[in-house]
């Protein structure tokens, strides 16, 4: 099956699916629904620097784990280098 949505309805499904998740609903499924949304949302977007880059990432991946993983190689040396000692308040 097949759903083709526009890139605003893609976006207020995936901010509805955010506030039920945010009120506490947790679900395996709904879980799933938002991260793929977010994905394919991300692939249409675009952008430029590092948006651009996550963009390009969503686009060139054929399935949602192989984005996650993608996206998490990626951003690892950046997330680390904010985590780092010297990047923290005192």
């Amino acid at each position: 099956m097949e759903l083709s949505l526009s890139l605003e309805e893609a976006n207020a499904l995936h901010a509805a699916i955010e506030d039920r998740l945010e009120l506490g609903h947790e679900a395996p499924e709904l879980e799933h629904a938002y991260r793929l949304l977010g994905w394919r949302i991300l692939a249409a977007r675009g952008g430029s620097g590092l948006t651009g880059r996550m963009a390009a990432l969503a686009r060139e991946a054929s399935t949602l784990e192989e984005y996650e993983t993608a996206r998490d190689h990626e951003l690892g040396p950046i997330i680390e280098g904010l985590e780092s000692g010297e990047n923290r308040d005192p």
